[in-house]
C-alpha cells in the first residue's frame, strides 16, 4: 500500500489545499492530511481543533474518485515530519507549489529530509493557475474586511467560520 502525507498549517483550508489533496489521492492509496504543530510558534488564527473540523468539513465537498473516506486520515502531529512518516510507514511527502518562493523553501526542506530520511520521497504538485495566488494569509486578510470574495477561495464551512471570527 502506498501511503502519503500532506502536512501544513491549514489556517484555514483553501481550495488550493483541496486541489493538492484531490491530486495526491490519485497517487497514493492512503493519504494522511496532517496539521504540523510547532509548540514554539503562536497558535494561529484558528485553534488546531477548529482547523481539523474545517478540514473535515471541507473534505465533504470533494469527489473521492471511487475511494472510501477511510483512505484519508486527518489529524495533527508534533515533531519532525519524517519521524511521523516512519511511525506510520509513509513513503511519500506530498507538497504543493504555487510559485518560486514555495519552491525555494520546499527544495531546502527536501534536501534536509533526504539527508535524514532518504527512504521518504518528496512529491511536488504544481498548483494550476487558478490556485497559484491563493494563500491562507491572503484569505484571512480578505475575511478581516468581511469581503464576500472569501467564499470564492474556500468551502462554505470555512467561509462561514472566517466571517464569524471577524465579526
Amino acid at each position: 500500500m502506498k501511503r502519503g502525507i500532506y502536512a501544513g498549517s491549514f489556517d484555514p483550508t483553501t481550495h488550493g489545499h483541496l486541489d493538492v489533496i484531490r491530486r495526491a489521492s490519485l497517487i497514493v492509496d492512503e493519504l494522511h492530511v496532517m496539521i504540523g504543530v510547532n509548540p514554539k510558534k503562536s497558535g494561529g488564527f484558528f485553534t488546531v481543533e477548529k482547523r481539523l473540523k474545517l478540514i473535515e468539513g471541507s473534505l465533504e465537498h470533494m469527489t473521492w474518485f471511487g475511494r472510501g473516506r477511510s483512505a484519508f486520515h486527518i489529524g495533527e502531529f508534533t515533531g519532525l515530519l519524517v519521524d511521523y512518516c516512519r511511525q506510520h510507514d509513509i513513503r511519500f511527502n506530498i507538497r504543493g507549489l504555487r510559485a518560486a518562493q514555495d519552491f525555494n523553501y520546499e527544495f531546502e526542506m527536501h534536501g534536509i529530509n533526504c539527508d535524514i530520511a532518504p527512504d521518504i520521497n518528496t512529491v511536488f504538485l504544481v498548483a494550476p493557475p487558478e490556485f497559484q495566488f491563493i494563500s491562507s494569509g491572503t484569505i484571512r486578510e480578505l475575511a478581516s474586511y468581511r469581503s464576500p470574495a472569501v467564499s470564492k477561495y474556500v468551502t462554505p464551512c470555512v467561509a462561514s467560520a472566517l466571517l464569524d471570527a471577524n465579526e
